[in-house]
């Protein structure tokens, strides 16, 4: 749970146009889900394809650096759809949000994965030698921060 001196801000949050909004309206909130879990789905997806390959599975024919920098503005589509759909949904339940233990962790794991994302994994994997064990540690890494991420924003309605 976050601080008592953050309460003021998630309350403003909820009552702002956008939280009202999506609150307010049937359909808004399931419609913005969809989205999120959809971009979450293309961004485990391209995490696994491009950091599996750094473990020699999948097209053996194409090296996980060409595969990193075909699949990555997928990834970076999907971080940004997930940005764009998150937050209309936390102004719409910022009290869960406030309450729950899992939302700062998925915020920080969110800043992790994308810092490492435009860091260690361009650096190790995307620059071409996939077999040395930087590249496999960052593969894992990325790996672990993206599907953490996810089971972080599945536990904040119940954690």
């Amino acid at each position: 749970m976050l601080g008592e001196s953050f309460r003021p801000y998630f309350e403003w949050c909820g009552n702002t146009w956008l939280g009202t909004a999506v609150r307010d309206t049937v359909w808004a909130f399931p419609l913005i889900e969809t989205f999120h879990l959809l971009a979450l789905a293309v961004l485990l997806g391209s995490v696994l394809i491009v950091n599996l390959r750094v473990f020699g599975l999948g097209k053996k024919y194409m090296p996980a650096a060409q595969m990193a920098r075909q699949l990555e503005p997928w990834m970076l589509v999907s971080i940004g759809v997930l940005i764009a759909s998150g937050i209309p949904m936390a102004f719409s339940e910022p009290m869960k949000c406030f309450e729950s233990i899992s939302f700062p962790i998925k915020m920080g794991l969110i800043l992790l994965g994308i810092a490492s994302q435009f860091t260690i994994q361009r650096k190790w994997v995307m620059a071409g030698d996939s077999t040395t064990r930087k590249a496999k540690l960052a593969a894992i890494l990325s790996i672990t921060i993206w599907t953490l991420v996810g089971a972080a924003g599945k536990g904040i309605p119940y954690i």
